[in-house]
């Protein structure tokens, strides 16, 4: 279906618009029919009950029948978060051959509509039948090695200065853990030893050369694949820092005594970045990333 014109947003036509400064909130509550109107005022027409709505940490997402999916800001705070993550995308998108989502338009009340990377998304299935099939799991990983030696060297600091977190924004601090740790843990040595992996955690000293445009969050969930499981691309940049490198191969450790996985995308990565990751400050931040999860379980 062709985008109508809109007087009250922007199309986009492979270009980037840097993002403005929200003002106000429209729709800390979003129903679908609040959606719907919204939605056929930009040119997406379509009926209420074919959209699917979900909450996503001071955002909506809205699922469209056609492969799109709009995204609303619950908040002011979350209509920066879309923001900002136009802007990864835009860089992404003209910088990189790895597909991510397209931005198509952008309302003057923050909302935006994408058109997510094509392929399916099944990541329970999938881990299911990677730690079946280690020749897919490899498969995959090498693809994700692959995806980020262009992530980590074609976008470069000047392009993250003065708008990008210097941080991933999960897990959060030692101390914000620290204080609910004992709400949901009873057994002090435990505590005393997750306490230990975060300080070692804050511990870690990061050398600038080892900064890069790190995805946060990049796992099996973030992944679209084709029938013949080649990986067409990735998505949700929402947690994008610049940022420790070793971040974005955390969850490639794919399950205990088991490092395959991560030597198959590092086989790919190190020799195209002429880098040596440090494979246990990889282990620790896994670590630390399972100890902060205890107090959210």
């Amino acid at each position: 279906m062709a985008i109508a014109s809109a007087p009250r947003g922007t199309v986009f036509a492979g270009r980037f618009e840097a993002p403005r400064e929200p003002k106000g909130c429209q729709f800390a509550v979003l129903t679908p029919a609040a959606a719907c109107r919204a939605l056929r005022e930009a040119g997406f027409a379509h009926r209420a009950e074919a959209l699917r709505i979900d909450a996503r940490e001071e955002r909506w997402a809205v699922s469209l029948p056609d492969g799109r999916i709009a995204w609303f800001p619950g908040s002011e705070a979350g209509a920066m978060r879309l923001a900002v993550e136009r802007r990864v995308l835009g860089l992404l998108s003209r910088r990189c051959s790895s597909p991510v989502p397209e931005s198509l338009f952008v309302s003057n009340s923050s909302f935006d509509v994408r058109r997510m990377v094509p392929g399916r998304c099944d990541p329970w299935g999938l881990y299911r039948r990677c730690q079946a099939d280690r020749q897919l799991a490899q498969k995959i990983r090498r693809a994700i090695g692959q995806i980020l030696v262009e992530q980590h060297t074609r976008i470069v600091e000047a392009d993250a200065v003065g708008w990008l977190r210097q941080h991933v924004p999960w897990p959060e601090t030692g101390a914000w853990i620290g204080e609910r740790l004992p709400r949901v843990i009873d057994d002090r040595g435990l505590i005393r030893s997750l306490a230990d992996v975060i300080e070692e955690y804050e511990g870690v000293a990061v050398n600038p050369a080892d900064r890069a445009l790190v995805h946060g969050d990049l796992d099996l969930h973030n992944l679209a694949l084709d029938q013949a499981d080649a990986v067409n691309g990735v998505f949700d940049y929402d947690g994008a820092a610049w940022a420790d490198r070793h971040h974005d191969f955390r969850y490639l450790l794919f399950d205990v005594e088991r490092d395959d996985m991560l030597d198959a995308a590092l086989r790919i990565y190190e020799p195209a970045v002429t880098r040596s990751l440090d494979r246990n400050r990889i282990r620790l931040y896994n670590l630390d990333r399972s100890a902060r999860a205890i107090q959210i379980s």
